[in-house]
């Protein structure tokens, strides 16, 4: 099944700031989330509601919401692994 991906422009900004070989791997799994091949996993605790996708040691947060023609995922931010939940929880006011 096909789902609708809706990238923020925080993540664009991070993806286009990477080397060429990275910008190809996120977008590559972007892309995989479109078409039904992946999904991103659960987060749990105070980020519960939001989704990770792993892609080597980069994290994107997506957020998920239903449409009238199927799901619609949204990469909300985009950060190196040892950094992502810290900043995306200060920026939800969570911290």
């Amino acid at each position: 099944m096909k789902n609708k991906v809706i990238i923020e422009g925080q993540v664009l900004a991070f993806i286009q700031r990477q080397a060429p070989e990275t910008r190809q791997r996120l977008r590559e799994a972007l892309h995989s989330v479109e078409s039904g091949e992946l999904f991103p996993e659960p987060l749990e605790n105070e980020l519960e509601g939001f989704y990770k996708l792993k892609i080597d040691r980069f994290r994107i947060v997506m957020q998920m919401d239903s449409g009238n023609k199927g799901p619609i995922i949204k990469a909300v931010f985009a950060e190196r692994r040892r950094v992502v939940y810290e900043l995306f929880s200060q920026i939800l006011g969570l911290e």
